[in-house]
């Protein structure tokens, strides 16, 4: 897995062919464009009506129920079909509300009865206003002044009746009045049963709708296409008779662009990069799971075009991490289920794909640590069983535990320094990472180091990695710099010590975080069995209740603290000490593709 090496490609051809050139370019798919002008204002054909398409799109897309699409080549009414689903969505719209404000005004009227309410005329110009009153509120009915009475009651509320001619104050009483209209609530079930199945109807009109999607779908796409066709024109160099488009390509793609040129007749230049050049980044990846390490690094940064590509580091420490926090087989054997239930559906797209392999290694890392640990769902292997052979973690140890977390911090940017220092080697950062790396090796065994020629090797280490820290940043760029500015600079840089120190405290949050979610577990447990034992009978549901609720939520918390701390480590800590250059990433001038 690399940094894919790019060539500086310029084209050159006549301005009459300039179109069809930049199509030939979109439909191979190789070039990040560099602007060669300025570019100017872009607005598509019809703003309105693509607007539209794309709301008609997604509406079809995000239908509950699609149905086989039509092949592509069969001809239709774009507009017409655009125009049948923005009215499907707006009735769809229109019934899902009138079915919403139905329910609230049954659930409303439900414990009233079914009646009417007399009109004003019946009742010399007087109203009544209706009030479901909770009964914790029964005294708040000693301050109204209007006439009023208790018709009804239930559990939980009185039902009150003002008579007023206008709609009282909304301070009457500590809870709005009802909104009953004018329907009974008999009449208002009857339309409740027909706007149901005017939805079902509605429904099933979109699901029949669905099968445009996919031509809908390479419409749009052919209309972003030709955006991006009138984008990438107004960033060529042109001239009366000649234009000039110019990009970064990956280098496997010379060959495809030179039969390009010499089918269209075009002139080529394709050369390296230049010192004083920033080419974008394409991390290149082969198989799903180095490709889902390069969305993982993407997500945050794009490592600088000649730094270097961390993507399998952080897969695996990303996925170690993660298990030392969720630090439960049993939940790591929920989530292994749940991949295997959504592998097959999850593989039906690219991304998808390098998804569950990250959910598989997340799983299966998490299973390995949860037998080292002996927790499963928070309970321990029986005494003297083969289990209990294989726990090898005892996450109730402070100081082994705290102690291990350490290494592994020391270890992951030991890592970062390496990759950095072999990057730079010959360099002044180079030989500084390589300190950085004695100082780690000096600082663990003064810690841990026992007996006497330890602690003198780890003093040396120490004080050798320091000077090699300063002897670097006397070396370092910028060129030209004065002595004393070099001097500060190598002093500036010592004080990256307390950094170091910070970072390496940091990972004890794999220890406090797995200690958290196994305690939470056996926490839970404790207050089950405790129940059962007290309670007998409907103690045994109880006790399932606090499980299932317990477990639930300590699960919610182990995964959502396994991401965010997990990630937390590889993108603040590691970067920051093996990726000082961040870079942008390659953005192929290409065709669209909508999915659906």
């Amino acid at each position: 897995m690399t940094i894919a090496p790019m060539l500086k490609v310029t084209l050159c051809g006549l301005a009459h062919e300039k179109a069809p050139v930049l199509e030939e370019l979109q439909a191979l798919g190789a070039l990040h464009l560099i602007p060669l002008r300025r570019p100017g204002p872009l607005t598509p054909d019809d703003p309105a009506a693509r607007r539209r398409a794309d709301t008609a799109f997604h509406h079809l897309q995000d239908a509950p129920e699609q149905l086989t699409p039509w092949p592509l080549g069969k001809p239709f009414d774009a507009d017409a079909v655009i125009g049948e689903i923005i009215e499907n969505r707006l009735r769809l719209r229109r019934l899902a509300d009138r079915s919403f404000e139905l329910d609230q005004m049954i659930e409303a009227l439900g414990p009233w009865g079914d009646f009417r309410l007399p009109q004003p005329a019946e009742l010399r110009g007087e109203q009544l206003w209706l009030y479901a009153l909770p009964r914790k509120d029964r005294a708040a009915l000693e301050q109204v002044q209007l006439p009023w009475a208790i018709v009804g009651r239930c559990e939980t509320a009185l039902h009150v009746a003002v008579v007023a001619k206008q709609p009282p104050p909304r301070s009457l009483l500590p809870v709005p009045r009802l909104e009953t209209g004018d329907a009974t609530l008999a009449e208002l079930r009857a339309e409740r049963a027909e706007v149901g199945i005017a939805l079902e109807m509605a429904e099933r009109a979109r699901a029949d709708l669905t099968r445009w999607r996919l031509a809908l779908g390479a419409k749009l796409a052919a209309a972003e296409d030709a955006d991006d066709r009138r984008a990438a024109a107004h960033q060529t160099l042109d001239d009366d008779r000649v234009f000039a488009v110019q990009g970064w390509a990956p280098a496997d793609t010379a060959p495809a662009l030179r039969r390009l040129a010499e089918e269209r007749g075009l002139a080529l230049v394709a050369e390296p990069p230049g010192r004083d050049d920033t080419p974008p980044t394409l991390l290149r990846a082969e198989g799903e799971r180095k490709a889902m390490g390069s969305d993982l690094t993407s997500f945050y940064m794009s490592p600088g075009y000649r730094s270097w590509d961390p993507s399998l580091v952080v897969f695996t420490s990303f996925a170690i991490f993660f298990a030392m926090i969720l630090a439960d087989a049993g939940y790591a054997l929920l989530l292994g289920l749940l991949t295997a239930f959504y592998w097959r559906r999850l593989g039906s797209s690219a991304s998808g794909r390098r998804f569950r392999v990250l959910l598989a290694a997340l799983g299966g890392a998490s299973f390995v640590y949860g037998v080292a640990a002996g927790s499963y769902f928070g309970f321990a292997p029986p005494a003297g069983g083969w289990l209990e052979r294989l726990r090898i973690v005892d996450v109730t140890d402070f100081e082994a535990m705290m102690r291990l977390s350490i290494l592994i911090g020391a270890a992951h940017i030991t890592i970062a320094l390496a990759a950095l220092a072999w990057l730079e080697r010959g360099r002044g950062e180079g030989l500084s990472a390589l300190g950085w790396i004695a100082v780690i090796a000096g600082g663990l065994g003064l810690w841990l180091g026992e007996g006497e020629a330890v602690p003198r090797l780890a003093t040396l280490l120490l004080g050798g990695g320091l000077v090699a820290v300063f002897a670097g940043g006397l070396t370092a760029p910028p060129a030209g710099a004065t002595l004393a500015a070099r001097l500060g600079g190598a002093a500036l840089g010592l004080t990256r010590a307390t950094k170091l120190f910070g970072d390496l405290l940091s990972y004890l949050r794999l220890f406090a975080l797995g200690l958290a979610s196994a305690s939470l577990a056996v926490t839970f447990n404790g207050l089950a069995l405790g129940i059962l034992h007290d309670r007998p009978g409907i103690g045994v549901l109880l006790a399932i209740l606090v499980l299932l609720f317990g477990h639930a939520i300590n699960i919610a918390i182990g995964l959502m603290s396994g991401v965010v701390h997990g990630l937390r480590l590889n993108y603040i800590e590691f970067f920051g000490w093996g990726l000082p250059e961040e870079g942008y990433p390659f953005r192929a001038f290409a065709k669209r593709e909508k999915t659906a």
